[in-house]
């Protein structure tokens, strides 16, 4: 056997050997590569639980009994708060219509109305209202509410005016009598040519 032949035998194993060392490294570090990747992975799972949604608390419900309506306060809250609403209380009482020419207070028929005060609990006012004109417009119409029971006009109860159209007026506060009496609406005009006229007349009661 020659040289060559000799070296060309050692050459071939020493290749086959360093590819052998070659492989063996690439198949470790791709097993080391591997092991780390699924490491991390395990590192970055979490444990998820699934949390149950609240359940909400019902709500109080509001009881309402005659004019008062009530609520339950929260839970920090000492005690329950009422709410009260009134509310007042206005009663129109028709007494009637009508027209005279006297120069002096006439009543006028079919304008009255029997009143018994004390039915009336808790009255906080009383006015007179009335649509008054005086015809064409010419003078002056006067109207007034009288106690024909009592045998005297309704003190602060006169109303007047100089307009040819109806026209509301409103007397100041007036008091009723106590118990029961008629009353009736009186008018007079200052020119007896031109009458004067009430229409719509009323007794307002405002109670408390």
């Amino acid at each position: 056997m020659d040289n060559s032949s000799l070296l060309s035998k050692i050459l071939a194993k020493i290749g086959i050997a360093i590819l052998a060392v070659a492989l063996f490294d690439l198949v470790y570090l791709n097993y080391l590569t591997f092991k780390n990747e699924g490491a991390k992975q395990e590192a970055r799972t979490v444990d998820l639980k699934p949390t149950p949604a609240p359940t909400p608390s019902p709500l109080p419900s509001p009881q309402t009994t005659g004019s008062q309506v009530s609520s339950t306060p929260p839970a920090n809250n000492a005690g329950q708060q009422t709410i009260v609403q009134t509310a007042q209380k206005e009663i129109f009482i028709p007494v009637g219509s009508g027209s005279t020419n006297s120069r002096t207070y006439a009543n006028i028929p079919g304008a009255e109305v029997t009143i018994d005060s004390s039915k009336y609990a808790g009255i906080q006012s009383v006015n007179f209202e009335a649509n008054v004109s005086v015809t064409g417009g010419n003078g002056k119409a006067y109207v007034q509410l009288y106690n024909k029971t009592g045998g005297h006009p309704v003190w602060n109860s006169e109303l007047a005016t100089t307009s040819g159209t109806g026209i509301l007026l409103v007397s100041p506060g007036v008091s009723l009598d106590p118990g029961q009496n008629t009353y009736i609406i009186q008018a007079k005009t200052d020119i007896t040519d031109w009458s004067a006229n009430v229409s719509t007349g009323r007794i307002k009661i405002v109670l408390k």
